[in-house]
């Protein structure tokens, strides 16, 4: 059986599969959005992709390195000035609010790799890096 999950946000294309001994399994591939203006600020492009797709986790530390001015410790390759804090600050809540009662794919029961392994994927696509931390606390 073949179906888009939309009880889960990003929606899911779900594939009901069985291993050669008979054995069912679900291949669970998130659909992302990745429409996104490329002539943002990296900073930038990266809140609208972790927004647009349900990233909570990336967006909450996000925040934090934004509000604690951090960016340059926490963020790897990261070497812009950001000149307008108080914006991309704003953004990040609007797209926590927006997304606050949405179950991520990686949320829910089928616990499908984590966030992090989904944006290395995305960056793999798009032929760039994402500023977000890479590391796991």
């Amino acid at each position: 059986m073949i179906y888009i999950d939309k009880t889960v946000f990003p929606h899911c294309f779900v594939k009901e599969k069985r291993f050669e001994w008979g054995e069912p399994y679900t291949d669970v591939i998130p659909i992302f959005n990745l429409s996104v203006n490329p002539e943002l600020s990296d900073i930038e492009f990266t809140i609208e992709i972790l927004g647009k797709n349900n990233f909570k986790s990336n967006l909450d530390k996000l925040y934090n390195i934004l509000i604690n001015k951090e960016e340059k410790f926490r963020l790897t390759d990261f070497n812009e000035p950001i000149l307008d804090r108080e914006f991309l600050v704003s953004k990040i809540l609007t797209f926590i609010n927006d997304n606050s009662n949405k179950i991520a794919p990686w949320d829910n029961e089928l616990k499908i790799a984590g966030e992090e392994f989904y944006l290395e994927i995305i960056e793999d696509d798009l032929k760039k890096s994402l500023k977000f931390d890479r590391k796991i606390y």
